[in-house]
């Protein structure tokens, strides 16, 4: 499923932190402070505890939020958004648990 993570981060390091963890999840930039792509809920989950841990003590915000198809669909661009680039590519996972691999094809 298509997630949006949006933030506010006033602190560089902490912005640079969290834009590098949604980038190491697949998530591509769309906006300065907005990323997408098409995680798993599992993975999303992953994501926000590695956030919440970066946001520790501090007053910003990070909203991560699922967008189904129907509503994707429905959206409104102005401008230029290379949808295909935030959707699920073939991927090859070597090394992980046990060293296994693991295959997605969509």
């Amino acid at each position: 499923m298509l997630h949006w993570v949006v933030y506010d981060i006033t602190n560089n390091g902490k912005r640079t932190k969290v834009s590098k963890i949604c980038k190491n999840y697949g998530l591509k930039r769309v906006q300065k402070s907005a990323f997408l792509g098409d995680v798993t809920r599992n993975r999303i989950e992953m994501l926000s505890i590695e956030v919440k841990e970066v946001l520790k003590d501090s007053n910003d915000c990070v909203f991560i939020f699922p967008s189904c198809d129907s509503c994707f669909g429905s959206k409104i661009i102005e401008g230029i958004l290379k949808e295909d680039s935030v959707r699920k590519k073939d991927f090859l996972i070597i090394g992980g648990y046990n060293g296994e691999k693991i295959h997605n094809s969509n």
